[in-house]
């Protein structure tokens, strides 16, 4: 199949005007002008989306599919504590049962142009109908198990489909932490975790809150012999050896200057919820301090718990908003190419080459000519026109 557009951007910065791609399988076979790459594959129907522009298809970095009960439900007073056990008991009140299939948020992902998706999850999903949907899945169970110092490794690799979401500093005991990586390791998969999401976290790694105790007591994982750290949460887990960079750091909204030094060094992929971090009335994120430092930022939507969609463009547009001094290759990028490392993706994934992976988005009606201008545009955009991934079409609308 060949895909032509107005406009195809290839890669962060890169705009081929009356372009087309053309597919083979799973895999590009070229990309070009719209003449050559026909008059090379005269065999290949051609698919003409006049008026298009044609991209490398989304990555949501961070999200929590299973909290499509949220939408609309849970509100935030104020207190990060109050509002996760609010979200805790809803899911109880909604008997949320395990194998349950969140159809309409993967539908949202998809339309919105996103393929490839990272995903914090607590029970198990319909995960079959997840990738019969068509959406490149990577499932990281989270851990909560913060009085457990002596993990069942057997029960542990049993644990997911994919890898670990140590959920928090607050959350996974130290034990069951460094076993997670070490497991994910053998397996060739990263580990994702929440860090430094909030005050109230970072006074309990220093020495104590109560409402995290509380929170603890009442899902029956308190430890009677925890005592504070005296560090941050980046520098307590990384004493812990636990940042590296097959490592998603997501969040990170209250940090030091040696937090970031630390965090550079080390190799961390970080995630930014632009629209979570507004939702929680957090003060303005460190992220031009984090790329300054050289640190790679990409961005996730969170969960209906704190967001209104699960659109990865509105996070982009917000993070513009929020840090205007970004170039617009930046902003592509941390759609796309910046969160690959820890997947193990790169070169195959985040840009229209021969022989990467035909992941495509085509979006209607585009405006402009330069890149910038295209970019303006596209993170203004709801729903794509067309999407594909491996070379097969997940959603037409």
């Amino acid at each position: 199949m060949i895909i032509t557009g107005q406009y195809v951007i290839t890669r962060p910065g890169e705009v081929v005007p009356d372009g087309a791609i053309c597919i083979d399988g799973e895999h590009i076979a070229a990309v070009g002008k719209r003449d050559d790459i026909i008059r090379q594959f005269p065999s290949k129907s051609v698919l003409e989306r006049h008026g298009c522009l044609v991209t490398p298809a989304l990555v949501n970095a961070h999200c929590h599919l299973e909290l499509e009960f949220c939408e609309n439900k849970v509100q935030y007073r104020g207190n990060f504590v109050e509002w996760l056990q609010e979200v805790r008991n809803l899911k109880h009140d909604m008997m949320v049962l395990p194998g349950y299939f969140p159809e309409r948020s993967v539908k949202a992902v998809l339309s919105s142009g996103t393929t490839t998706l990272c995903d914090h999850y607590t029970m198990q999903m319909d995960f079959e109908a997840i990738r019969q949907a068509g959406l490149r899945y990577y499932g990281f169970r989270e851990l909560f198990e913060f009085n457990n110092h002596h993990p069942n490794m057997k029960r542990l690799r049993d644990a997911t489909i994919c890898s670990y979401a140590v959920h928090s500093s607050y959350t996974t005991s130290a034990e069951v932490a460094q076993a997670a990586l070490a497991i994910a390791r053998e397996k060739g998969v990263p580990i994702s975790m929440h860090l430094s999401e909030m005050q109230q976290e970072i006074e309990f790694i220093r020495s104590s809150n109560s409402d995290i105790e509380q929170l603890l007591r009442r899902a029956g994982a308190w430890d009677d012999d925890w005592h504070g750290t005296g560090m941050t949460p980046v520098q307590y887990f990384d004493s812990l050896e636990l940042l590296a960079p097959d490592v998603f750091c997501v969040h990170l909204n209250y940090i030091t200057t040696e937090d970031i030094e630390i965090l550079a060094a080390r190799g961390v992929t970080h995630v930014y919820c632009p629209r979570s971090h507004a939702f929680f009335m957090h003060p303005d994120h460190p992220l031009a301090k984090m790329r300054d430092a050289g640190i790679h930022s990409c961005l996730g939507t969170d969960s209906y718990g704190s967001n209104v969609d699960l659109n990865i463009l509105e996070e982009a547009k917000l993070a513009w908003v929020e840090f205007p001094q970004f170039p617009a290759e930046e902003i592509l990028a941390m759609m796309t190419e910046n969160s690959l490392r820890p997947l193990k993706l790169e070169g195959e994934l985040g840009k229209l080459e021969k022989g990467y992976r035909a992941d495509v988005a085509v979006w209607e009606g585009c405006e402009g000519e330069s890149f910038e201008d295209l970019m303006r545009w596209l993170v203004r955009q709801k729903t794509a026109n067309l999407v594909m991934c491996n070379g097969r079409i997940v959603h037409e609308g």
